[in-house]
This record gives C-alpha cells, sequence and structure tokens, in this order.
C-alpha cells in the first residue's frame, strides 16, 4: 500500500510539472501582436536555452487541394489526342495541351458542379458571331438544355471544356482573318496580305486571366473605325433567322471588305499614306485625320498593282528609273528586235550586270537575250517617273512616282500603268513626307528639285507606312456607303472563300514567276523588219496611240 501511495504521489506530481507546456495561449497572444522569430531573439536571447521557453515547431503545410476531377479528365484528353493535319487547329492543340498540363484546381469553363459564371459570357459572344462578319454556325459548342450542360458525368464534361477552350481559339484565329490562312497562296498572289495572327498560348492565358471572356474576344476584331462602321451597316442586313446562305450580295460585299480589314496591320501608323485601289485615290492620315487627298492611276487589269503594306524607305528627287524585268522582256525586247525604236523615243540606256554602259546597237537582238542586261532611263524631261519617286522596296518592284502624263488622271476607272501608282501632285506629297521626317520647308524642296543631284535618294528615318489597300465598301463619317468597282476581282475572290467555293476562285498569274518572253525573237525579226520606226512615227501623229505607247512605261 506504502508503495502504491509513493507511485501515486509521484504521478501526479509529473502530472502538475508539465501541464503548463499543454496550456493555451494568454488571450493576449494574438498574431498580430507576436513579434517575428528574429525580433523575439534579438529581445529574449536566453530564453533559447530553456525548453519550455521555444517557439512551437514549424506547422505542417497543408496539403495542396485536389485538382476538380474535369480538369484531370480534360488535361489526359489533350495529351492524348491526335494531333491535326491542319497547322494552326495544331498549333491550338499544343497550346491547350501545355496550358491545361500547367494548370491547377479547376478549369476555365466546367466543373464538376457544371459551368462557371464567366462560360455564359463566353457562348453568349461566340453565338454572336454573324454580327461580326463571322459564321456562329463554324463553332462547336457543347449542347445545353435551360443553360445548363445535359450530361454531368466527368468524362462528358470534360469533353465540353475542351470544346469550350478550343473555340474560343478558333474564334480567335478567325476574328484576326484565319477564315483564309494566306491570301498570297489562296486567292492571288497580286493580293500579299496575312491573318494578323496571335500566340494561341497568349489568348488562352489571356482568357484565363480575364473575367470578362465576351469582351476580350470582340478585342481581337480589328479596332480600325471604319471596321466597325461596315460592321454596324452588316449587321442591319443580316438574314432574321441568322441563315448566312441567305446574305444579299450587298451584305456579302461589307462582309469581304471586313474581312479585308481583319488583314490590316493592327497599328497603321501615326503618320501613313493609304492608296485605296478601287477607288483610285490616296489619302495621308495624321493621328487618324486625313491631311490629304489625291488621285491616283494603277496598274491595268492583267498588270495589277499588288495589295501590300511596307515601310517608306526613300523619296528620291530628279529619279533615275530602272526597267523592270516584265517591261524589258515583253516591251523592249520586241522593240529593239525591230529597230529600237522605244529605247530611243525614252531616251533609255543599258548596261551589264555589273553596270558598265554598252551601245544596244551593237547587239543582235534575234539571239540576244535582254535579261543579261539592265535597262535605264536617266533623269530628265522624258522620265516617266516625272520629278520625284516614293521607295517602299518589296518583292513586288512596285512604288508611287509623278508622271508627265497628266491626262491619265482625267478617266474615272484609271487602271493604266503596269503596277506602280502614278500619283497626282506628288511634289505636295513629298513636301508633307520630308517635313514630317526631316523638318524640311517647302523652299528646300523646291531648291532639291530644281538643281539637286541627280537621283537623289533621300532616306527616310521614321516609320511611314504605305498601304496599297483594295477596299469596295466604305463608310463615310456622316455615315453613307459608297462603293467602287471590283476591279481586280478580289472582293470576289474573298467572297467565294469565305462561302467555300474554293474550286471557283480563278487565282491568275504568278506576278512572282520569272519573265518569259511571249514571242520567239527570230519570228519577230523576220517579220518585223523596219516595223518599229513605222509605229514609232504614228504615234507622234496619233494622240491616243502616243498614249498607249507612254502607258506601257506606265509603272
Amino acid at each position: 500500500m506504502g508503495n502504491f501511495k509513493s507511485i501515486l504521489f509521484g504521478t501526479v506530481a509529473a502530472l502538475v510539472m508539465i501541464q503548463p507546456a499543454f496550456a493555451e495561449p494568454a488571450p493576449s497572444e494574438t498574431p498580430a501582436q507576436t513579434a517575428p522569430a528574429s525580433a523575439q531573439s534579438e529581445a529574449t536571447p536566453q530564453t533559447q536555452a530553456t525548453p519550455e521557453a521555444t517557439s512551437p515547431p514549424d506547422a505542417v503545410a497543408p496539403a495542396a487541394a485536389a485538382d476538380d476531377p474535369v480538369l484531370g479528365v480534360a488535361r489526359s484528353k489533350l495529351a492524348a489526342a491526335k494531333a491535326s493535319d491542319e497547322e494552326r487547329e495544331k498549333m491550338d492543340q499544343t497550346a491547350l495541351t501545355e496550358f491545361y498540363a500547367a494548370r491547377h484546381g479547376d478549369g476555365l469553363w466546367v466543373t464538376a458542379s457544371g459551368l462557371k459564371p464567366e462560360t455564359k459570357a463566353l457562348i453568349t459572344e461566340i453565338e454572336n458571331a454573324n454580327a461580326y462578319g463571322l459564321d456562329a454556325s463554324a463553332f462547336k459548342l457543347p449542347m445545353l438544355e435551360n443553360g445548363a450542360l445535359t450530361a454531368t458525368d466527368t468524362d462528358t464534361l470534360a469533353d465540353a471544356e475542351i470544346q469550350y477552350s478550343t473555340a474560343a481559339l478558333q474564334y480567335a484565329r478567325f476574328a484576326r482573318g484565319g477564315r483564309i490562312p494566306d491570301p498570297a497562296e489562296m486567292l492571288t498572289t497580286e493580293f500579299d496580305r496575312r491573318p494578323q495572327w496571335i500566340d494561341p498560348a497568349t489568348v488562352i492565358k489571356a482568357l484565363a486571366d480575364s473575367h470578362e471572356p465576351d469582351a476580350y474576344l470582340r478585342s481581337l476584331h480589328p479596332q480600325q473605325p471604319q471596321f466597325e462602321k461596315l460592321r454596324q451597316l452588316y449587321v442591319t442586313m443580316l438574314p432574321a433567322d441568322g441563315n448566312l446562305a441567305k446574305l444579299s450580295p450587298a451584305a456579302k460585299r461589307l462582309r469581304a471588305n471586313m474581312e479585308m480589314w481583319r488583314w490590316m496591320w493592327p497599328d497603321m501608323g501615326d503618320f501613313y499614306v493609304l492608296n485605296n485601289i478601287p477607288e483610285f485615290m490616296q489619302y495621308v492620315y495624321k493621328d487618324g485625320e486625313i491631311i490629304r487627298s489625291a488621285k491616283i492611276v494603277a496598274g491595268e487589269v492583267d498588270k495589277k498593282s499588288t495589295i501590300f503594306s511596307r515601310p517608306l524607305k526613300y523619296v528620291v528627287l530628279r529619279p533615275a528609273w530602272r526597267v523592270p524585268e516584265s517591261i524589258m522582256v515583253n516591251e523592249l525586247w520586241p522593240s529593239l528586235i525591230r529597230g529600237g525604236g522605244l529605247m530611243r523615243q525614252y531616251g533609255l540606256q543599258l548596261q551589264t550586270k555589273d553596270g558598265r554602259r554598252v551601245d544596244w546597237r551593237q547587239y543582235d537582238w534575234s539571239s540576244t537575250d535582254i535579261r543579261n542586261f539592265i535597262v535605264l532611263q536617266p533623269p530628265g524631261p522624258k522620265s516617266v517617273l516625272g520629278r520625284v519617286k516614293f521607295s517602299f522596296p518589296s518583292q513586288h518592284t512596285i512604288f508611287m512616282h509623278d508622271t508627265p502624263d497628266k491626262w491619265m488622271f482625267r478617266p474615272a476607272q484609271r487602271t493604266l500603268s503596269h503596277g506602280c501608282l502614278r500619283v497626282q501632285n506628288p511634289m505636295q506629297l513629298a513636301e508633307m513626307v520630308l517635313k514630317e521626317d526631316k523638318g524640311w520647308d517647302a523652299a528646300k524642296i523646291a531648291e532639291l528639285d530644281r538643281s539637286g543631284p541627280l537621283n537623289n535618294e533621300v532616306p527616310i528615318s521614321k516609320e511611314i507606312p504605305i498601304h496599297l489597300v483594295y477596299f469596295t465598301a466604305w463608310v463615310t463619317d456622316d455615315g453613307k456607303l459608297k462603293t467602287f468597282n471590283d476591279v481586280y476581282g478580289h472582293e470576289k475572290r474573298v467572297t467565294l472563300a469565305l462561302d467555300g467555293q474554293w474550286s471557283k476562285i480563278k487565282k491568275g498569274r504568278n506576278h512572282l514567276a520569272p519573265v518569259e518572253p511571249s514571242f520567239n525573237p527570230g519570228a519577230v525579226a523576220s517579220k518585223s523588219r523596219g516595223r518599229d520606226s513605222a509605229t514609232r512615227r504614228s504615234a507622234q501623229s496619233n494622240a491616243t496611240l502616243g498614249d498607249i505607247i507612254g502607258s506601257a512605261f506606265g509603272l
């Protein structure tokens, strides 16, 4: 009994000694009042020697929340999916696979509980695609019943998550012009535009970061004011039942022009030149306002002015002209075989490829290939370039320039050149550009024009884009619609593509292909001895024929 009492007493004493270790902290010891560990050790270093005074051990980090099962299944499905054969769709797949592999928690649009709130805004915007010139039926979305998914099993919900993300990326591609991924290849080489792609990884991240996916999708459409003006008019022409097969020709014209805006540079420049080929007009914009408008002459229907944009690199005063190979082969070569009348008439000079000037009269052109030479026209009163040239280099060898043939600005349809643009009152344009870039005044430019160096290439240091565009519909500031003839057939090509009638598109010639003669040099030589001189005399006495010959050198 005595031993039992001793054991009991010892046990009670031990419990009393260790009881403070289990006591709750005092009410005053709130987290907001607890000093950082480093401050505590500096203030009371002696407490570190006493076990009772040490800080409690670090709490074990809570386990990461498990991923929503829909996300996990969607991730697995994407990883196992067969890659698309279409390049852009494959890029979308890759972006989604990588995005979902790195994402944790839940998906963007669907959880085990159903649709997330943002999903309904996404659905509404995609279903409204017709109002933006797209086709809502092109986007595959899950079936809903009373605003909810009809199936609730995890596998089907994961499919829905993937479908929403896939549709969103497809919408982004189409909003940027991706329905026709390569206009130069799929429509014609003379339409050198590209969709303004946004990397799909950027798109899906932006959607994940946004609480307004509908607003983000709308922001992907062209933000130029003209697109929105066309769109607002287009909406009034949509069939009431949403069946785009019933679109009127007028509505299809607006839709085609909206599509062409999707291929324009998002930033067209603070100061830029816009040449609208179907209108045969040039506009200079500064800070969004037109500061100059002038007539232009564009390429003939079979020698089209290519549609493209490039930055201006040089303003050339008192320019020389290097004759393009197409004109050398098909215009000058036959003339040389017949005696060289055009060489004399326009004061043209022949050079070897290394720049050595030679006499064109010493060659037998029935057996000599003009493509082995360079043909130049020096500056002067006969120059087809006039007093100034605006150079924005590209593979298309097209530029803007003056012309001595002022009559060309009189006709309503001015498809009269070999592709380059003849500009009305070009010295005014030169003054505006050089004032913007160099700060030069009109007097300095007039002096250089009068007595400056020949072929004076003035480099442009600022970004001044030159846009050759093809808009057959334009809404004015007061809401009136102006339309222009589809002189090159580009509007028709775009419309056929959007209607899915690809086989009906006539692409025309590849203007970038090597130039081949359309004649037999020997046959021309045998039939046409001395004929070139007679043609030249006839041209001098017949203004119409003279204009035609002049047009042969109109760039």
